[in-house]
């Protein structure tokens, strides 16, 4: 079977540095195009990847040599974008989060079962090394039974550009928190009972997103887990903070594939040591060195479910189950109160 065709539609920082670089990176994939409306990205995308380059998406939908149609488009057009390739014929990646509601959800969803194609969203972050060393832990019984799970991403500063606009599924928690709803769920087997959520605006006259969310996931097993993602943190937290019935975990930093990936090389991401997840089991200390985390296994997985080598690793109904709860958290801030999950999906 020839190497499916892949086009990227948008060229900005994760169509560039996340999916068409990791696309190229994948034996089984062909990166055939991109699409983007600036012209000078068009001179460059061809200078120096030598792919084919469309200005508008309609024409990639209009190509019949395009097998899969990567979304690395503001949120707020994954939906539409997804559920018009899919009725072209065409697999669909889209980037995080799915869409904006679940009521999108499950139209995707709908068309991708409708026209018998591959729809499926880049949870790269499956493949974080920490979350790997915290799934590992966790598997290990090194921690006893599980019944807190802390995630924190922030920094000081706005978001910027349309991230910074509601409409546009703008937001932390809604772009970053995507990944740490989705890894929770992963982590934690049993269903979500009930969402409750607070959102705090710091600087409302200059942006309509929330500058810092706290949602807190409780599941029908007595695990709690508090998703937390902040655009005001002068200090961060740790990444991870998991407390168990014999110990507890705790993860600094993030995965340094993405700064070793913007640099050129993926495969020289190292885990700088003052970050290592350190056990704590009684008044022991226990150091563990992270393994590698992988995300070129992302797109070499997509490679091998269009040819059917191997089950599709990122499924959407897997993925709907985090926008269930992104919107249960949603709608818990909104009416300042808890939000169980059959309320919204």
């Amino acid at each position: 079977m020839e190497r499916p065709n892949v086009v990227v539609i948008g060229y900005g920082f994760a169509g560039r540095c996340f999916h068409a670089y990791l696309v190229r990176l994948a034996g089984g994939l062909n990166l055939y195009g991109i699409a983007t409306s600036r012209p000078a990205a068009r001179d460059e995308i061809q200078r120096d990847l030598g792919v084919k380059t469309f200005r508008h998406f309609d024409e990639v939908l209009a190509d019949s040599a395009v097998d899969l149609v990567v979304l690395a488009t503001p949120n707020d057009l994954h939906a539409p974008h997804a559920i018009q390739a899919l009725a072209a014929g065409k697999h669909v990646v889209t980037d995080k989060p799915m869409c904006l509601s679940m009521a999108e959800a499950d139209q995707m969803i709908a068309a991708s079962q409708a026209h018998g194609r591959l729809l499926s969203v880049f949870q790269n972050r499956r493949w974080d090394g920490d979350f790997l060393a915290v799934k590992d832990a966790l598997g290990q019984g090194l921690l006893g039974d599980l019944f807190l799970l802390e995630m924190f991403w922030g920094q000081n500063g706005p978001p910027r550009g349309w991230r910074s606009i509601a409409h546009h599924g703008g937001g932390k928690f809604l772009d970053l928190g995507a990944h740490l709803v989705d890894q929770a769920l992963q982590l934690i087997f049993a269903p979500l009972a009930k969402v409750y959520a607070t959102f705090h605006s710091g600087d409302p006259l200059s942006i309509d997103v929330e500058s810092h969310a706290l949602a807190v996931l409780h599941f029908a097993n007595g695990v709690e887990a508090r998703v937390e993602t902040s655009s005001l943190a002068s200090k961060s937290k740790p990444r991870w903070y998991v407390l168990g019935t014999e110990g507890a975990l705790v993860k600094e930093g993030v995965d340094p594939q993405e700064k070793a990936m913007i640099a050129g090389d993926i495969d020289a991401a190292e885990e700088a040591p003052e970050h290592y997840a350190r056990l704590y089991r009684s008044a022991e200390e226990t150091i563990i060195k992270t393994a590698p985390g992988r995300w070129r296994s992302y797109y070499e997985n997509i490679a091998d479910a269009l040819a059917g080598r191997a089950e599709l690793a990122v499924t959407a109904e897997s993925v709907r189950q985090t926008m269930v709860a992104i919107e249960a958290a949603r709608l818990s801030a909104a009416e300042q109160r808890p939000v169980a999950p059959e309320e919204v999906g």
